[in-house]
């Protein structure tokens, strides 16, 4: 049931609305259930039983309707205000409108005018209630499963799949994970053995066989320091540690943590090895920390198991790195996204100039096998930013790589493909941006006779209302407003050239509940009142 408070200083009026909401059989969900002459008296009565909607006049004595919606919106934000008044006044409209009224009815009230008004609010009640419960059931599905995302959040990020910083930042928020602005160091285990030991285990139980160790790690970790552990294929599990202060201060901790789980599973049948990267400020260089623990990995044949391996306990090697390797996948993905085709192609051939004069062959083709891997990771994060390119991944393209004679020919094949897929994402972001504006247009021009709002066309788009508003006037030149309002103004000279049309209705028609105030757009825009662009089509 939908319960009304009637605000009015003349008792003739609470009457007569009290009369037409009770007597009308379309409200008979609605109930009034209180009567006021002042807005004072209102918060009063509002302090024991609260409505769903208030209908009050705008001047009364102790407190206007005014003051009190006010105090309203401090106090019971929910509550819709319908405004009734003596006054035909633009001014009047347009402070009701600022206050958040959901309509401005002239007294004496008109009966259909006053279900028109009530029923527009109590469809939006049930639509609140509706959105509210929708969102406490999915609130409730979120936290159900947020273990489980947040679970998939951190495998994504470890392969590189999470998306870019504003997708992460997103998803941290929404799981509730203060991990932004932090130092991140990454840990593999490996569960030694782990081919014999799961020998004669289905696919079942070898699952459960991991997902135990992973529980007693867990336990071995407990709250003694900010970290996330999670499940990766078979033998593997993978911890990641975060603070928000210098990180190096935290690495003994680190090493503390991770020997007390190697002491707890020396006391079984199990033997772990654990590796542990480097350290990073950026939390999408989780992928470039996990592949340092995989690298490091490698020496476990060489260093034995059983043991915690860092980079410094690989043996040294004549061979250098030619390059920043994590560094150069990081600035690639953000020339493909940001970039022009000059600074891709300048890019490149500062590498290349870089490269050491006494490089061996083997360095220089491991370079480009390296560029190449990086572009397919790129690709493979986004597939359908590079839909219909499939030469940038199929065996293929590394054919014609390794078929290349020259460097200065792999330079030019690289800068090729990338230039590619720069273009892809590029056409794709247009197009979105293309579509998107065409969208709103369409939804402007299906629902023009009601007042369109931001809000709205983010329900039926899935983008916020800044966002949406700046992609439409970026690509048009002008702001959704103006749009709507210059396309309400077109079909209201087409009204104006049918003779038996009056102004109000016209008003009605595209949504404006008071002529005085559709007359001023009208103006605003056009130059000319209506009745006087309706005289020059007569004359």
């Amino acid at each position: 049931m939908i319960k009304v408070l009637i605000v009015d200083d003349f008792q003739v009026d609470r009457e007569n609305l009290t009369l037409m909401l009770e007597t009308e059989p379309a409200f008979q969900h609605v109930a009034v259930i209180g009567a006021c002459e002042n807005g004072k008296e209102a918060l009063d009565f509002m302090k024991t039983l609260q409505p769903d909607i208030i209908i009050s006049d705008i001047e009364m004595p102790v407190m206007d309707g005014f003051e009190m919606v006010r105090m309203v919106r401090q106090l019971y934000p929910q509550i819709k205000i319908i405004f009734s008044s003596l006054y035909n006044e633009f001014e009047y409209a347009k402070d009701a409108m600022y206050l958040g009224g959901y309509g401005y009815l002239l007294k004496p009230v008109d009966p259909k005018e006053l279900l028109q008004c009530v029923s527009a609010v109590t469809d939006r009640i049930t639509s609140d209630l509706k959105f509210r419960k929708d969102y406490e059931y999915l609130s409730r599905q979120l936290n159900e499963n947020k273990p489980y995302l947040i679970e998939s959040l951190l495998i994504s990020l470890m392969y590189g799949t999470a998306g870019n910083d504003i997708h992460v930042s997103e998803k941290l928020e929404l799981l509730g994970l203060d991990m932004k602005d932090c130092w991140y160091v990454a840990s593999l285990i490996e569960i030694d053995g782990f081919v014999q030991l799961t020998r004669d285990m289905n696919i079942e139980e070898k699952h459960l066989f991991q997902m135990m160790v992973l529980s007693r790690i867990r336990e071995v970790l407990g709250s003694c320091c900010n970290q996330l552990s999670v499940s990766l294929h078979q033998a593997h599990i993978a911890i990641v540690f975060y603070y928000p202060e210098a990180v190096e201060d935290r690495l003994s901790q680190i090493h503390t943590v991770l020997s007390n789980i190697l002491l707890e599973f020396s006391k079984s049948d199990i033997s772990l090895s654990i590796m542990v990267s480097g350290y990073s400020k950026h939390i999408l260089c989780l992928k470039f920390l996990y592949e340092q623990c995989l690298y490091i990995l490698r020496y476990k044949y060489l260093l034995g198991k059983g043991k915690i391996l860092y980079s410094s306990d690989i043996p040294s090697s004549k061979e250098k790195p030619l390059f920043d390797y994590n560094g150069i996948e990081k600035e690639l993905r953000v020339l493909l996204n940001t970039g022009t085709a000059d600074e891709i192609t300048d890019y490149i051939h500062n590498l290349y100039l870089g490269l050491p004069d006494n490089s061996s062959p083997e360095e220089l083709k491991g370079f480009f096998y390296f560029m190449m891997i990086c572009l397919q990771n790129i690709v493979h994060s986004n597939p359908e930013g590079f839909a219909g390119q499939s030469e940038l991944t199929s065996p293929a393209a590394w054919e014609t790589l390794v078929t290349l004679e020259t460097v200065s020919d792999a330079v030019t094949w690289i800068c090729e493909c990338l230039l590619t897929a720069n273009k892809c994402i590029r056409e794709r972001e247009f197009h979105k941006n293309k579509v998107m504006v065409e969208k709103i247009k369409r939804y402007i021009e299906r629902n023009y006779q009601t007042n369109i709002t931001l809000e709205m066309l983010s329900e039926e788009l899935y983008y916020s209302p800044n966002y949406i508003n700046q992609i439409f006037k970026q690509e048009t030149g002008g702001t959704i407003f103006d749009y709507v309002t210059r396309y309400k103004m077109e079909r209201a000279k087409d009204m104006l050239a049918v003779n038996h049309i009056k102004l109000y209705e016209i008003a009605e028609k595209l949504g404006y509940n008071h002529t005085a105030y559709f007359s001023s757009l009208f103006k605003k825009y056009m130059g000319v009142t209506p009745k006087d662009f309706r005289r020059q089509l007569e004359s």
